[in-house]
Order: structure tokens, then C-alpha cells, then sequence
């Protein structure tokens, strides 16, 4: 499977690159990388897991899950993540990765067979490269590749926001999947003003940055 093929990699990646950087420096070059599996926040629940934090010591920083449950919000399988970095002046680069094999959102509302998320910095350039959703279906409809900040409504729940690109200084942030849940907002006579947020759960980030 594809995904498989990708996730292999990521963890040999992690294992090869930290012979080859020089540690200790990694800090005052501003390479930053951190990802995580599974955030989900609501008013009751503030849990994120696995996550990984690259190092200031140039090693590299990786935490995984093999099952995941927060409630009847998000199951998901083999969860990785890893983030990476070299730190040499010009060719200064972070890299960090969320991996997860099959995965259940909101009771079955949205699922996949894999997610990966992946985020790479250089000095001038940052992008999502690599980042994938496996066989996904939300709401009853099969999405394949999902365009960058594919915004898709979830009626009764709020709304999903699919392969997420958020430029930050220096670098990016992506969100395989983010749900945003809302409630109406209701006036005295019965009528909808707005909407309220009123928790989030992501699936499969990674966020680098060089500076």
C-alpha cells in the first residue's frame, strides 16, 4: 500500500538524517518543526497525541500510538509522528511528518485508511509536499485529493477543512483534516445570527520553519 511505502520511509528518514547534522545549532538558525497524530478540543477535552517536537540538540524528536480513542470523537490506527532538521547556514531545512493508518471521525461521519502529513522548510521555501489522504469519505462521499483548503460543510456538526495550508513566518503548517464544530447562534425570536465554535479536532499535522 502506498501509504505504507511513504510512512517507511519517513521513519528511515529519521533514523539516517541525525548522522549527518551538527548538533547544538539548531536553535540559533530558527529550524523549528513539531507534528502530532490527533488534537481534539472541546470544553471538556484537550487532548493531543502522539506528538513529536524537534530538538534543540539537532537529535531527532518522534513519538507514536498504536490505537487512539478520544471518546466517540476520533479512533485512528498506528499513529507516528516525527520532526526533523539540519541546521548549515543557507542549506538550514526542517521536516516533520504525522502518519496514521485507518481512522474514524465523528462516529464514521468522516473516514480514511491513512492519512500523512508532511511539512518541509528550507530557507526560501516551504511546502506540503508528500502530505496524503488514503480512500477518504465524508459524509457518504468518496473525496480523492482534495485540493489545498478544501472546505467541505458537515450539517448538524459545523464544518471540515481537508488538506490545510497555513503559511506561517518562515514556514507552513498543514491539517490533513480539520473539523471545526458550531452551534447556531439563536435570537430571541427563534432566528439563526451566527454560529459559535465550539470545539475542533484535527487529524494528521505537521508544521516546519526556518528563520
Amino acid at each position: 500500500m502506498k501509504i505504507d511505502r511513504i510512512r517507511w520511509a519517513i521513519r528511515f528518514a529519521g533514523l539516517v538524517l541525525p548522522m549527518t547534522w551538527s548538533p547544538g545549532s539548531l536553535a540559533a538558525q530558527g529550524a523549528a518543526a513539531n507534528a502530532f497524530g490527533v488534537a481534539v478540543r472541546t470544553a471538556t477535552i484537550n487532548q493531543t497525541t502522539p506528538a513529536a517536537v524537534l530538538p534543540t540538540d539537532g537529535t531527532v524528536g518522534q513519538n507514536q500510538a498504536s490505537d487512539v480513542t478520544v471518546g466517540t470523537l476520533v479512533t485512528a490506527q498506528d499513529a507516528f509522528a516525527t520532526a526533523t532538521g539540519a541546521a548549515d547556514g543557507a542549506q538550514s531545512d526542517a521536516v516533520s511528518s504525522a502518519t496514521l493508518g485507518t481512522l474514524s471521525i465523528l462516529s464514521g461521519l468522516i473516514t480514511a485508511d491513512g492519512v500523512v502529513a508532511m511539512a518541509s522548510s528550507t530557507v526560501d521555501n516551504s511546502n506540503a509536499e508528500g502530505s496524503s489522504l488514503a480512500n477518504l469519505v465524508v459524509n457518504g462521499t468518496q473525496v480523492d485529493d482534495p485540493a489545498p483548503n478544501t472546505r467541505l460543510d458537515l450539517p448538524g456538526v459545523g464544518y471540515v477543512v481537508l488538506n490545510e495550508q497555513i503559511p506561517t513566518s518562515g514556514g507552513i503548517t498543514v491539517n490533513m483534516i480539520h473539523v471545526v464544530m458550531q452551534q447556531p447562534v439563536i435570537d430571541l425570536l427563534g432566528g439563526v445570527t451566527g454560529y459559535q465554535t465550539t470545539g475542533e479536532i484535527i487529524v494528521g499535522s505537521a508544521s516546519s520553519s526556518v528563520n
